[in-house]
């Protein structure tokens, strides 16, 4: 058997939120205002953009400072992983986007 404490504490964490979420649905309408911003977001982190220039740039030093703290020369063989890796997250960030 629920005592009162028990009670309202379900009906805090759990009656309530719903019962926002149920009266919300038909009365809560929007528009998307992001959609003006898509061609800039998609030219800004897209494929061939600058920023994944800037971030291929930074890979390249992060691995060159690795090295100089490792004198290891395979460390240089992380530069074509980090760029692959690179590339398939932007793709996915881009096909997200686009769809």
């Amino acid at each position: 058997m629920l005592n009162t404490k028990t009670a309202r504490t379900v009906f805090r964490c759990v009656g309530m939120p719903l019962a926002v979420f149920l009266a919300s649905r038909g009365v809560a309408q929007a528009d998307d205002l992001m959609t003006a911003g898509r061609k800039d977001a998609e030219e800004t982190f897209g494929e061939g953009s600058t920023m994944m220039y800037y971030i291929m740039l930074a890979e390249v030093v992060l691995v060159f400072l690795l090295y100089l703290r490792n004198h290891n020369p395979a460390t240089f063989l992380f530069i074509p992983v980090f760029f692959v890796v690179t590339t398939v997250i932007f793709a996915i960030l881009d096909s997200r986007a686009g769809g």
